[in-house]
Order: C-alpha cells, then sequence, then structure tokens
C-alpha cells in the first residue's frame, strides 16, 4: 500500500508506520507541514472557483462611488473604500498563491502537496466569501460545475490539519507565507 492511498484513506491492513531517525535540519530553510494528497480534478475545480471569482464584477468594483457613497452617509467618520476593497480581495490572492504552487508541483492525476497550518483557514475564507457571494442575489457570481471537485479537496485538508501527523520539508517546495 503507497502513500498516497493511505492519505487518501484507502489504506489496508499491516503497518501504517516506520520507526525513524532524528535530524537537525536549519529553520530557515524547512518548515513544518502537512501532506495532502490531493487529485488533479480538486485543483482545477478550485482554479475554477478562483477563475469565477476574479471574473464576476464585484459589488465593490467602483470604488470612488462607495467612497462617495460612505463620506455621504457616514460624514466624518474616516472609512477608506479602497482598503475596504483590497480587505475584499484578499482571501482570493491568499488562496491563489496557494494553489499556483500546488498546481505546479502536481502534474500527475494524484500527488501531495504540503499545507501550513494556515492553509486550510486562509482557502476556507475565500470560499465562504464564494458562497456568500452565490447567496447573494444582488450579486452576479456563481459558483462554478466544478465547485464540489474544490470542496473536496478543502475537507481532506481539514482532516489532515486536524488528525494528521506533520512532517517536515524544504521550503522551496512550499506556497508563499501570507
Amino acid at each position: 500500500m503507497g502513500l498516497l492511498e493511505l492519505m487518501l484513506g484507502q489504506s489496508g491492513p499491516g503497518e501504517q508506520g516506520v520507526e525513524g531517525r532524528s535530524y537537525k535540519l536549519p529553520k530557515d530553510t524547512h518548515d513544518f507541514v502537512y501532506p495532502v494528497a490531493v487529485r488533479r480534478v480538486e485543483l482545477e475545480g478550485f482554479l475554477d472557483l478562483l477563475e469565477a471569482e476574479a471574473d464576476a464584477p464585484s459589488l465593490e468594483v467602483d470604488t470612488d462611488d462607495v467612497q462617495d457613497v460612505f463620506d455621504e452617509v457616514l460624514g466624518e467618520v474616516d472609512i477608506d473604500a479602497e482598503d475596504l476593497t483590497d480587505r475584499q480581495r484578499k482571501p482570493r490572492q491568499e488562496a491563489q498563491a496557494i494553489l499556483d504552487t500546488w498546481s505546479e508541483h502536481v502534474t500527475d492525476d494524484i500527488g501531495i502537496v504540503y499545507a501550513r497550518p494556515d492553509t486550510y483557514p486562509t482557502l476556507l475564507s475565500f470560499v465562504k466569501r464564494c458562497k456568500q457571494r452565490d447567496d447573494n442575489v444582488d450579486d452576479q457570481f456563481e459558483l462554478p460545475d466544478t465547485f464540489n471537485d474544490g470542496a473536496a479537496l478543502l475537507k481532506r485538508l481539514e482532516e489532515a490539519t486536524d488528525e494528521q501527523y506533520r512532517a517536515v520539508v524544504h521550503t522551496d517546495v512550499l506556497p508563499p507565507e501570507p
């Protein structure tokens, strides 16, 4: 039984691990991560979601009009529409960086990606934003047909970061930190 089968929950009876040795690795070039088995179709589902969210006009698209409304309604309360818009885009930008790195490393139908402890909350935040936009009748955004493929990856990522052992890998194979 291979490592991918074990990570995908398809393990059989027998030995699930081996005793290892300890090695000291430099912290500046290595990091603790969760190895997560991923199917290429799941990555593509998430990438479709990123593309759909980026292409659908957002309600905050015209920051000048939004700023005028804030100034008119709230008067002297200092709210920066540009800052608000940037915060709305942040989940997509962070998710994009993670998924771009993973897509480069997974070239076959099944592969392994490495998730930092903050990866699951980052991707979950993006998915929640997409669901909110999809539920909003005034928003033109719609979840793509491949959404469930990406959601399967998110579920496996949640399980891996909750229950699975961590590994140490070189930072060259990791997505940039947000």
